[in-house]
């Protein structure tokens, strides 16, 4: 029996081939540190013209209010929401989608209302999951200077990246590794995984804390009917360490790196940025004078 409600079902027309996509990535940037996976969104859906195209909006009850003007590069017609004519404004979550690549991309604008983590897994993550039923889940992340909740190699880092694939293969496996792999940090008291995710060698992370949203999430999904499907094939996670302050050129160099962890990921030729990069991100030029009351 379908669960689908009417206003779903005649969603079905705007999905590639139906909705089962045998071989689909669906790729999660996380609201963390200096914003740099949604800057990196930003860029990836920017600089593939035409292949990335609007969806849907995406349930936003547990983030913070958002809402903003469509994005575009200057001097460059938008396509992004060419199946969306009646759109005007951007919201704090939105799905796109790359037919070519069989790529979903969730950009998330605002960040989730603290302590309110496990509702927006439960109640929108997972169900957007399970509609789409990807084979792979591709987590970004990033990681401040001054992040006590993060175990980094600190003295020994080799890398400014983490990049980690879930150990379990199994539905069964995982409350044992939850409830086994858990190990205290002395360092900072941190309650600490260090087995649920293989951490590729130089990764700057140790491993992930109960205190990291990526521990929330993955603990969620692998307890999913997804995990339990034998198309899931793999949960991976990709963070890179940053200093807070102008973050442009980290998200470019994320961008840059992605295709060299996760295949999927497009080799961008040209890096294009939207024009919400200027000003807010301090591309502008500072106001240096004054007219009638006004900054100009």
């Amino acid at each position: 029996m379908s669960h689908l409600t009417g206003a779903e079902r005649s969603r079905d027309s705007w999905w590639p081939h139906g909705r089962q996509e045998s071989m689909a990535t669906l790729v999660l940037p996380l609201v963390s540190a200096g914003n740099v996976p949604q800057l990196c969104a930003d860029v990836l859906l920017h600089s593939t013209p035409g292949e990335f195209r609007f969806v849907r909006e995406l349930d936003g009850q547990w983030l913070h209010p958002f809402v903003g003007p469509l994005d575009y590069v200057e001097g460059q017609e938008s396509l992004l929401y060419r199946d969306a004519p009646g759109k005007r404004v951007t919201t704090p979550l939105e799905l796109f989608y790359c037919e070519q690549r069989q790529l979903y991309l969730v950009q998330q604008r605002s960040p989730v209302v603290q302590g309110y983590e496990n509702e927006f897994c439960k109640e929108v993550l997972l169900p957007l999951l399970e509609e789409l039923a990807p084979q792979r889940v591709v987590v970004l992340d990033s990681v401040g200077e001054f992040e006590t909740e993060v175990p980094v190699h600190t003295e020994t880092m080799e890398s400014r990246f983490s990049v980690a694939t879930c150990n379990v293969t199994s539905i069964s496996d995982v409350a044992k590794e939850f409830a086994e792999g858990l190990q205290l940090d002395e360092q900072n008291d941190l309650s600490v995984n260090s087995t649920l995710f293989s951490f590729r060698q130089g990764s700057f992370q140790r491993g992930i804390s109960t205190e990291q949203f990526i521990f929330k999430f993955s603990y969620h999904l692998l307890h999913s009917p997804l995990a339990r499907s034998a198309d899931f094939a793999e949960l991976s996670y990709v963070s890179i360490f940053i200093h807070e302050g102008d973050n442009n050129e980290d998200a470019l160099l994320l961008c840059t790196e992605l295709p060299t962890f996760v295949e999927v990921f497009p080799r961008l030729e040209t890096l294009r940025t939207p024009i919400s990069w200027k000003g807010v991100y301090g591309s502008r030029r500072i106001p240096d004078g004054y007219d009638e009351g006004l900054y100009i």
